[in-house]
């Protein structure tokens, strides 16, 4: 063997060693509230247009939590299956949030690699989604919950889950202001600050809350805009792109401290 080819193979070798190490480490948490704050918007534009097509939230579980509590006693009686849809998103959520959370910790929170693969997970939960609407194989009417339409399931069930994934990464950041899929604790909290009429660069807490708020209350309008004709998958490929974008976000997110260059 030659040393051209002797050295082609150390570099190689030097590399893959390097990218290892580099998708190890772990990333800083500054600026990763922005992060959260596209999570919002993506949050407004996800419910906005589930509940406009399919009649169900997949990110805020108190409304569907009073829905399934309605279905107790047969209600909403225009809906009487609206629990149904309702109980899928709670339960999937909460599996949602119970796997990405043991995830997340089994594989180091704040690792680079646990970082990509949760967004990608959480993109492909979406994406899957979009598919199963553009294929129609979710028919258009199956936001009215009757036998022949029980596929809606499959989709409100992966979309709960990867708003739950979405809610874990909140936590896992340290941002607890910034939940990204309520804003029910955050109107309260940001009304409550001694500080709230500080100046701009004042309260920073102060600036997530309104921040979460107005983002997710944007992309609900654009949500309810594009599901105007009840098809709901341009949003669903919308808000997948986002999350694919969170995930190519983490490849070049800063680390702690002084990071490897790759060679």
């Amino acid at each position: 063997m030659d040393d051209s080819s002797s050295s082609g193979s150390e570099d190689s070798l030097t590399t893959k060693r390097t990218w290892r190490e580099y998708l190890k480490e772990e990333v800083t948490r500054d600026w990763t509230d922005l992060v959260l704050l596209v999570g919002c918007f993506a949050t407004g534009l996800l419910d906005a247009a589930v509940f406009n097509v399919w009649s169900c939230f997949v990110s805020m579980q108190t409304g569907n939590t009073v829905y399934v509590g309605l279905g107790i006693t047969s209600q909403p009686y225009s809906q009487p299956y609206r629990w149904v849809k309702s109980g899928t998103s709670v339960l999937s959520f909460i599996l949602g949030s119970f796997l990405f959370s043991r995830l997340s910790s089994s594989l180091s929170p704040l690792r680079r690699s646990t970082l990509i693969l949760t967004s990608t997970l959480q993109a492909l939960l979406i994406l899957i989604s979009a598919l199963l609407s553009q294929l129609d194989i979710v028919p258009r009417g199956a936001g009215d919950l009757v036998p022949d339409n029980l596929i809606v399931l499959l989709p409100l069930s992966l979309l709960a889950m990867a708003a739950g994934g979405q809610c874990v990464l909140s936590r896992v950041l340290g941002y607890n202001e910034v939940p990204t899929v309520v804003l029910t604790s955050a109107y309260c909290d940001l009304v409550m600050d001694e500080k709230v009429f500080s100046g701009v660069t004042g309260n920073s807490k102060r600036n997530r809350r309104a921040m979460s708020a107005m983002l997710l209350l944007g992309g609900a309008a654009i949500g309810g805009w594009m599901t105007k004709e009840q098809k709901i998958e341009g949003a669903l490929w919308i808000v997948g792109g986002v999350k694919v974008g969170m995930a190519l976000l983490w490849v070049g997110w800063k680390a702690e401290g002084r990071g490897i260059r790759l060679a």
